[in-house]
Order: structure tokens, then sequence, then C-alpha cells
């Protein structure tokens, strides 16, 4: 019999592609496609920190620099790989 293990909660805020990153370390994001597309608190805003992943490699750290409904711009912050948990990006603004 196989047991099975619950999964573990995804520990970033929004899922980015790797292949799309600018050079300028800005790409674009969906909430409704990251996973914390069904928490009603999560609202990120310009200004915002939030840790952003893409499955492969560790969540990094990033800021908001735009939000267009569920469209969200972020810009990585180089070399700040996240520790554990999400970013500050819940609650009301």
């Amino acid at each position: 019999m196989t047991k099975l293990t619950p999964m573990k909660a995804p520990i970033y805020d929004l899922w980015y592609d790797a292949t799309s990153v600018g050079a300028d370390l800005v790409v674009e994001t969906w909430i409704s496609h990251g996973p914390r597309a069904s928490d009603p608190l999560f609202d990120p805003q310009p200004g915002d920190s939030v840790t952003v992943g893409d499955d492969d490699e560790p969540p990094c750290r990033a800021r908001v620099t735009r939000r267009n409904a569920n469209h969200v711009w972020v810009q990585i912050e180089p070399g700040l790989v996240a520790a554990t948990g999400t970013g500050s990006a819940s609650g009301l603004h």
C-alpha cells in the first residue's frame, strides 16, 4: 500500500515564466495563475514586496511595479532568494 503524503503549500506568491524576464528584471505575472489565486486577502499593489517562483528555482523576492486587474508586473530583486513564507501583499491597501 502506498502512503500518500500531503502536498506542501507553495512558498511563493506569484508564478512567473523565467524565460520572459526582461533585461531590467521585470516580468509580467497573473494572480489567477499563481498559488494564491483563491486567497481573497492577496491584493498586491505597486510598491509591495512579494515572492515569485517558477517551480524550478528557489523563490525570489520581487517588488510590484504595476498592476492592471489580474496582471501584475514585478521587478525581481537580484541576488535575493526568498527564505520561506510569502511576501507582504496581503490585507487592505
